[in-house]
Parts: structure tokens; C-alpha cells; sequence
């Protein structure tokens, strides 16, 4: 007995055991202005939008925390910046890394936490993706103008407790930005300022109670991970044409895989500087144009075929849509 416990005395300074690393988290909030309580980091395996508060004693405007973390959970890890949380679900909060490299789109644009080796320091900008503790000059703030038609919802939640947008602006928060209809028309605004390049969102009525649910034949959307979603992407002060609800047009278009209805025909495709559009029927009808974003680009009434110059759009996939009060049809054309 007493050679075996010798034995497994020896062995000791073999066997591995899990080892925490202390890891300093430090974050330059120059770009932001810091609220009453202050900067966190959480989400993902650190838990909650408050679940560690970080320190600016000295009044730097740099965040630092020090956690003892395991590798085994660690390495791999999300987690987020969050500014002036005010409890542990808090997503309004939480820094905006839509469309940057250092946001993982599949689980809700989080950080990603790099392989622990030993005791570290990880230094980051609120919002930005470098990791030197420097802060990029922000982009200038851009206005945008969403809208919703909500003449064409079917669904059982109360409108009357208030129509909303959500997204990856606002941590999918489900109430931070609620939409205007003051003149009872039906269609719901807001306007947000953004400085990312890119949202993706979604319409919400009663908080979440009831939300917009496509899938990946939608065209104005975008698939990360396992969620769908509406995509804008926008350089300028934007103002988007109201949408229908769940729709990529107005009401009732549901711009989708192309619906083949023989009364119309489009040519060529792909296009570069001339679009033909033909209704066989002869009847009055009128072409639209959007972009894949959903923004009317161009309009034409006609009889038997029309001529579009689409020479002087960008290129890329555009929406066309032709009707005649009797058959729609909605095809995707590519202008290259």
C-alpha cells in the first residue's frame, strides 16, 4: 500500500489539471459616451449584459476588467461591450459589430475570444474590430428611415400595443425603438442614426409578441446561422420605401422566387445597359424596379413592351416587378 501511495506522489507533477488564466479585458470607449453605469463585458460564456463591470478610475476612457478564466471554456468563447446595461438583459446596450469582421453573425454579432495560453491582456475599441487599444475615426452618423405597412398584417398580436423595429442596432432588444403612425394610415415609421455600414432587422408588433418570419427565398433578406432576416446596407442618409409586413415590396408583391406567369417577359438576363419588358397580353400593365434592399430604383407604365436604361445603376441583383391588374409577376435580374 505504501509503495503505491508513493507511486501516485510521484506521478502528481504529471497529471494535468485545469488551470484558470488571469485575463485583462481592456476597451477604448473615446467613441461613445459612456452612461451612468458605466461599461461591461458579458454575453456569451461571461453570462448577462452586466455580468462584469469594468473600471475607468482614472478617467482614460479605457475600460479594464481582470477575469480568471478557464481555457477549456474560454478559448472560442462569446462575449460582447455593453454601455451603461441597466440589468442582465440588457441586449440595447451592447456594442454594434454588424458587418465587421470581429462580429460572429451566427451568434448575434459577438466577440470571439482567443486562444488562452497564459496570463494576457486583450486590448479592444468598443465598436471596432482593432486589437492595439486604438480606436478607428468614427464614420460620420447616417439617418435612416424605416417604414412598415401594416394594412397587410394578419396576424392575432394588438397592434394598438405598438408596431417596432429590431435588430442587430439594438441587441434584438424588442421595445428600444418603437414605430410612429400618428396619422392612422396604417404605416408605421421610424428614423435611427447609424454609423455601421449595414443592419440587418426585422418588423416586431407588441414587443415580440408576434415578428416577421421569411426564409431564404426572400430577397431583401440575409441568412446568418440559423435566422433570417431583413438586410439593409446604406452609405448616406437613407429613407426606405415602406414595406409590407413580411413583404419585400409593398403589400401584397411577397418578392420571393419568381412567380412564372406567361403574360410577361423579360430580357436579357443578365443585363447590362438595356432591359426589355414585354406584356403578351397587350393590356395597360406597369414595371417597377427596386433594389435588392427594397428602394423603388425606377417606374414605367406601358402597353406592349417597354425600353428601361438601366445603364447608369450600379451593379448587382435588382427586383423587378410587372403587373396589369389582373397578373403580377416578379422575377430577380442581375445587372453586370
Amino acid at each position: 500500500m505504501k509503495k503505491i501511495y508513493f507511486t501516485f506522489l510521484l506521478m502528481l507533477p504529471f497529471i494535468g489539471f485545469a488551470q484558470n488564466y488571469n485575463v485583462t479585458l481592456s476597451v477604448n470607449a473615446e467613441n461613445i459616451t459612456v452612461g451612468p453605469n458605466g461599461v461591461y463585458a458579458g454575453g456569451g460564456f461571461l453570462g448577462g449584459s452586466d455580468a462584469y463591470a469594468m473600471d475607468d478610475s482614472d478617467s482614460d476612457d479605457v475600460w479594464v476588467v481582470t477575469l480568471s478564466l478557464d481555457p477549456a471554456t474560454a478559448n472560442g468563447g462569446k462575449f460582447i461591450f455593453l454601455n451603461s446595461p441597466t440589468g442582465a438583459a440588457d441586449w440595447a446596450t451592447k456594442e454594434v459589430l454588424a458587418g465587421l469582421p470581429c462580429g460572429d453573425p451566427a451568434n448575434y454579432d459577438d466577440r470571439t475570444m482567443p486562444t488562452l495560453t497564459g496570463d494576457t491582456t486583450l486590448l479592444f475599441c468598443f465598436g471596432a474590430c482593432t486589437t492595439d487599444g486604438t480606436c478607428p475615426v468614427p464614420p460620420a452618423p447616417k439617418d435612416i428611415t424605416l417604414s412598415v405597412d401594416m394594412n397587410c398584417y394578419t396576424g392575432t398580436a394588438s397592434v394598438a400595443n405598438g408596431v417596432y423595429v429590431n435588430g442587430t442596432f439594438n441587441g434584438w432588444n424588442g421595445t428600444s425603438n418603437p414605430m410612429d403612425d400618428s396619422d392612422g394610415d396604417g404605416v408605421y415609421t421610424v428614423t435611427l442614426t447609424l454609423t455601421v455600414p449595414s443592419i440587418e432587422y426585422k418588423f416586431t408588433v407588441d414587443g415580440w409578441t408576434d415578428q416577421e418570419m421569411f426564409d431564404t427565398t426572400y430577397l431583401c433578406t440575409k441568412t446568418s446561422g440559423a435566422f433570417t432576416n431583413r438586410l439593409l446596407e446604406m452609405s448616406a442618409d437613407t429613407i426606405v420605401p415602406a414595406f409590407g409586413w413580411n413583404e419585400c415590396g409593398p403589400c401584397a408583391t411577397n418578392v420571393g422566387i419568381s412567380e412564372e406567369l406567361t403574360s410577361f417577359t423579360v430580357k436579357p438576363n443578365p443585363a447590362s445597359d438595356v432591359l426589355f419588358v414585354e406584356n403578351t397580353a397587350g393590356t395597360s400593365s406597369n414595371v417597377s424596379v427596386y433594389s435588392i434592399t427594397g428602394a423603388l430604383v425606377m417606374s414605367e407604365r406601358f402597353e406592349n413592351e417597354v425600353r428601361l436604361d438601366v445603364a447608369s445603376l450600379p451593379r448587382g441583383m435588382y427586383i423587378v416587378r410587372m403587373e396589369n391588374g389582373q397578373e403580377e409577376k416578379v422575377v430577380r435580374v442581375a445587372l453586370k
